[in-house]
């Protein structure tokens, strides 16, 4: 129970001698909503690459000073793909940004998806 809702009811039971009548409900804002997106590289991504990634890391970095994405970065050791965290935006609009960038529209990313990500532990 909140420190806000412990109190609440703390106020309402001595208010009406005994009996409870403030109920506490969940926070009126809801949590914040995350996806992954994540894109599978060409094998020779490294060689490919260079012409487009300039604009390709500014595309990303719009979306994450507009607050869209939280962070983002290649994995594997080759990079065999990247993996963004968006949060607080839609699905709509990711496939915006992969329709835009510039590994997407020049065959480096064969394949990708969005996922809803449920964050568990960790900062909200």
């Amino acid at each position: 129970m909140s420190l806000l809702c412990h109190s609440a009811r703390r106020l309402a039971f001595s208010a009406t001698r005994g009996r409870a009548t403030v109920r506490c409900m969940a926070s009126a804002v809801p949590p914040p909503k995350y996806f992954l997106l994540e894109y599978k590289y060409v094998s020779d991504i490294l060689e490919k690459r260079t012409p487009f990634r300039a604009a390709h890391i500014e595309g990303a970095k719009k979306q994450a000073d507009a607050g869209k994405m939280v962070m983002a970065g290649a994995f594997g050791e080759t990079p065999e793909g990247a993996l963004f965290v968006f949060r607080d935006t839609t699905a709509e609009d990711i496939k915006k940004f992969v329709d835009a960038d510039p590994y997407v529209q020049n065959g480096l990313v064969p394949s990708w998806q969005i996922k809803p990500y449920a964050v568990v532990v960790g900062p909200l």
